[in-house]
Parts: structure tokens; C-alpha cells; sequence
């Protein structure tokens, strides 16, 4: 797996943003269950965990254009079957998803990782640069604004939305290239994902590393516990270049 820095030569970092950089505050299992209550409809959290879980990853085609294929209309359309999957008692789906919808395109809805400011804070000393590389759509660009650790820090932003491709299309780590302005082998691509941020990056050319927060993935791989170790890996040999400056 194609991770080594060192060997690589990595000149720029992608961010996935959602588990990686930000987190929703409360959950997202919490807030449509609160949505649920305002119609008097009692959901456990639990329940509504597990059907989001199910039901976020089986819809990923869309009924017009296809397997990855996505743009604004997309994916507020995907967004309502969604809530309509794992809401489906309420009285008023319609109302709930708006509601939720304006709930998470809002930065008070979100917290940054505790790490995420060294992390930013190292890169820049170290002279990469860093963009957001994310599946959300146009409403990530007004979290960030309102996310201080994140505003004015953040070099770039990458939306599958805008490019017309979800990760991981061979497309969507193409227009990540273009934003940070050099080839696919001198970027690092870090998440939380397997496919979507390590295996497609590295079909694609660029490396690939987990992020496993929680501990908990099944999935097989070497992943880090947080965004420290990470650069503690593999940016140890540029940070002690500079240190003997």
C-alpha cells in the first residue's frame, strides 16, 4: 500500500472532512431522532443509528444519472430518501428534512477534532499545503466559514457535489490534483474511509492513509488512532529538516 512519504515525495495533503476533520455535534442519530420528537414520534437513538448506517450506504446511485454521479439536486434528492428511509413513521417527512437539512449546513451543528489545529498548525511549518476533499455538497463551504479552527486555514475545498463525482470516481481525485496543483503521486490522501480515501486514492495514483478515531473499523490495513500520529509518521523526517535549519 503506497503510504511510505519518505519514498514518495509527498508535496500536499487531501483532508476527507466528516470523521476525519469535523464531527457532528450532537450525532446525526441524536438529531434525527430529535426531529422524529418535535412530530411526537418517539424513535430510540439507537434504531436510528442503525438505519441511517444502513440506508447512507445503499443509496449511492442516483435514479437519473448513475453510480457516483452527483451535483447539488443529487444529493438533496438522495438526502430525502435517506431521512424518509430512516424516518419513515413521521407525519411530515418533508418538514423533518428540511428541518435536518438546514440543521447540518450550519456550523453550530458540527465541532472540529481536537487535533485538527496541530495538525494544520504542522503543516504549515513544514510548507504543504492542504485542501478539503469531501463527498458532502455546497453546504460543507458554510460549515467550514463557521468553524474557526478551519475558516481561514484551509487552502482549498473539494466537493464531489461541484466536480460531478463522488469518491471514489477516478474523476474526483483528479479534480484534487488540480487543486493542490501537482501530481497524483505527491499528495496524501488521509480519512476514515477505506474505499473512498485510501483504496480509490491509490488506484488513482495518490497515497492513501486510514484514519480509525474509535478504534472500532473491521476493516483490514494499517489506520491511525488520529491526525498526530499520522504526520508523526510520516512527516517526522521533514519536520527534523527543519528543525536544523
Amino acid at each position: 500500500m503506497r503510504t511510505d512519504l519518505g519514498r514518495l515525495g509527498i508535496e500536499g495533503v487531501a483532508f476527507d472532512a466528516v470523521g476525519t476533520l469535523i464531527e457532528p455535534f450532537p450525532s446525526v442519530a441524536r438529531a434525527y431522532a430529535d426531529a422524529a420528537a418535535r412530530q411526537g414520534v418517539e424513535v430510540d437513538v439507537s434504531e436510528v443509528k442503525r438505519r441511517f448506517h444502513q440506508y447512507f450506504r445503499v443509496d449511492e446511485v442516483d435514479e437519473i444519472r448513475g453510480p457516483m454521479a452527483t451535483d447539488e439536486a443529487i444529493e438533496r434528492r438522495r438526502w430525502r430518501r435517506i431521512v424518509g428511509n430512516v424516518l419513515p413513521d413521521l407525519p411530515d417527512v418533508e418538514h423533518a428534512f428540511a428541518e435536518l437539512w438546514n440543521h447540518f449546513g450550519t456550523a453550530s451543528a458540527w465541532r472540529v477534532f481536537e487535533d485538527v489545529p496541530e495538525t494544520i498548525a504542522t503543516l504549515r511549518l513544514a510548507g504543504i499545503p492542504f485542501v478539503i476533499a469531501s463527498n458532502f455538497d455546497g453546504r460543507l463551504r458554510e460549515v467550514i466559514l463557521g468553524l474557526p479552527d478551519l475558516a481561514d486555514q484551509v487552502d482549498s475545498t473539494v466537493i464531489s457535489s461541484e466536480v460531478g463525482f463522488r469518491k471514489p470516481h477516478p474523476a474526483f481525485y483528479r479534480a484534487v490534483c488540480e487543486a493542490l496543483r501537482m501530481p497524483a503521486g505527491q499528495i496524501l490522501f488521509i480519512g476514515d474511509d477505506l474505499e473512498n480515501d485510501v483504496s480509490g486514492p491509490i488506484r488513482a495514483g495518490l497515497g492513501g492513509v486510514r484514519l480509525d478515531r474509535d478504534g472500532r473499523s473491521s476493516s483490514t490495513g494499517p489506520a491511525f488512532s488520529g491526525l498526530t500520529s499520522i504526520l508523526d509518521r510520516y512527516l517526522a523526517s521533514r519536520m527534523h529538516g527543519l528543525s536544523r535549519r
